[in-house]
């Protein structure tokens, strides 16, 4: 009897530690899919985030989200311009408030600016986005800028650019 009690916990043991190797540490906590998220502010519309695949690292140490599939993401301003932010994968970082966005980051303005870039980092904090990648702009008035890096405010009232060349009109 003693025998057939040993085993019968001595199996419960080993049954417990194969279920904890199911669950591995890099296994999301949450898959979603086809997500259509609308952000609002004091009742007011001010981003839509539409991606095919979220993963949800919230259950790490350094919680973060995961859109492997990329993102389209509506910025919507006070006037209800809208800018659109694109790229084929994303991560964001739930304790800094950083967004890494990766592989043919395009981003289109409200007033027609047209960026594209590799890499592009948003910090939602203090809503400014920055890279040390190389980078194209395209402005509304024909300007064309490669530089390869840049820091701005997001909504690039506010532009800080590194090595540049590029074509620019000047009036007379």
């Amino acid at each position: 009897m003693a025998f057939a009690v040993t085993m019968f916990f001595s199996c419960q043991s080993i049954k417990k530690k194969k279920q904890s190797h199911l669950i591995s540490e890099e296994t999301p906590i949450a898959e979603v899919y086809e997500v259509n998220l609308k952000y609002t502010d004091s009742g007011r519309l001010t981003a839509i985030l539409k991606t095919p695949k979220v993963l949800d690292f919230s259950n790490k140490d350094f919680a973060y989200y995961e859109f492997p599939d990329g993102i389209v993401l509506d910025i919507i301003d006070k006037e209800g311009k809208v800018s659109v932010v694109t790229s084929d994968y994303a991560i964001s970082y739930k304790q800094t408030g950083l967004i890494d966005m990766r592989g043919n980051v395009d981003i289109k303005t409200a007033d027609s600016t047209h960026l594209q870039a590799q890499q592009l980092y948003w910090d939602q904090t203090i809503n400014w986005v920055f890279t040390d990648q190389p980078y194209k702009s395209y402005l509304p008035d024909g300007t064309i800028n490669e530089a390869d890096g840049f820091d701005a405010n997001q909504d690039f009232t506010i532009l800080n650019s590194r090595i540049n060349d590029g074509v620019m009109f000047i009036k007379e």
